[in-house]
This record gives C-alpha cells, structure tokens and sequence, in this order.
C-alpha cells in the first residue's frame, strides 16, 4: 500500500487500484511492448484523475474544518469525513465537489489542447487525451442516481434521511438500466457487473428500510 500526503491531507493507494485500473485499460489484450506502455499511460491518467476527484470532496470537507483523508481503492476512491456532522447542503456540495473539479480539469485540458503542437505517436499525446477522457467520463458517471455513488449522495442529501427508501430504489432502477444499457450498446462487461452489485446492495437496502418502518 502507498503512502503519503498531498497538501496536507494524507492519501492511501491499495494494490487493487492500480489493478483495476489497468484492467480498464485493456491490460488483458495488451500483447506487445508498446500496448503495455499504453496501458501504463492510462494507468497514470486514471491516478491522476481519480486523485484529483477525491482532492475536490477532500479539500471542502477541510474547508468546513472537518479532518479527511483519502483512499483510492478498486475502481475509484473516498474521501472520508465523521459522520453525522455535514448539514444536507454542505452534504450536497461536498459531493459535487469531486466530480465538479475532475469535469473542470477535462475541459481544461481540452482548450488547453488546442495549443499545443503534440505528436500524434508522443505518449504526452496520448496522457493527455486518457486524462480528458477519463476525467469527463468518470465525473459525469459518479453524478449518476445510484448510492453511494455521488450522484446518489447528492441525491439523498436532496431528499433527507426521511426518504432514504426513495434513494435505494432509484439507485436500483438506475444500476439495472445503466448496466443493461452498456452492456447492450457496448458489449461491455466490467460495467454491468459493477453494476449489478449497486444494484443488489441498493435493493437489499431498501428492503432493509422498509422493515424498519414497519
């Protein structure tokens, strides 16, 4: 596990990050020296991004002077906060915050593109363009409905506790949709396993919360 602090806020990075990411990156077809150098690139994009996103809820939860901290694990990360202390609002912002400032940094470096004379062969071309993607990509995915995502964060900061059942089955009609849909249009895999699992732990939640009020 690696170790260290960035502006003061202490980071931890598990194994699983860096394998996950680099099974995103087609590290199963990888089969020659230079689709292993891609892999890697998109490996570094994916840190960058994803650090990024987590910095962004981190850097306002420090901001309410709250203490945080941040762990990237497999398929993305969090940043952590004491419970029961944010109001609904600063909620909401704290979890706007990542994907507000990761979906900033995509656009950012797309004008930031247009002025730069890069080769098309330069792995800086190629960093460049998987750290747009995945920065836009992954902010606009983590807004999705689907807790504890951060759209469904934001979501139930909207709604209250009061409603939480609310929250549960929007994030399973989504995570079954969602993961249906990526399967059927991009013949993908990895997405609708992931989100399966949303959708059975939001369903089993939800059926949680309605014992409760019972």
């Amino acid at each position: 596990m690696l170790n260290f602090s960035l502006f003061g806020i202490p980071i931890s990075i598990q194994p699983w990050f860096w394998l996950t990411m680099a099974l995103i990156g087609g590290g199963f077809s990888a089969n020659s020296s230079l689709g292993l150098i891609l892999v890697a690139v998109f490996v570094v994009a994916g840190f960058i991004s994803i650090l990024v996103h987590e910095l962004g809820h981190a850097l306002l939860i420090r901001k309410y002077g709250l203490p945080t901290s941040i762990t990237l694990v497999a398929f993305g990360g969090y940043a952590t906060y004491p419970p029961g202390v944010l109001s609904r609002k600063q909620s909401f912002l704290v979890s706007a915050a990542g994907p507000a400032l990761q979906f900033a940094m995509g656009i950012a470096l797309i004008f930031l593109a247009r002025f730069l004379t890069i080769p098309a062969e330069s792995l800086l071309n190629a960093l460049i363009f998987d750290l747009t993607a995945i920065s836009i990509i992954w902010a606009i995915f983590n807004c999705l409905p689907i807790y504890p995502m951060d759209g469904g964060q934001m979501l139930a900061a909207i709604l209250g506790p009061k409603r939480k059942n609310f929250v549960y089955l929007t994030s399973t009609l989504c995570a079954i949709g969602i993961g249906v849909a990526t399967y059927y249009y991009f013949n993908s895999i990895i997405a609708p396993i992931f989100m399966a699992l949303f959708a059975w732990k939001n369903w089993q939640d939800f059926q949680n919360s309605l014992q409760t009020k019972k």
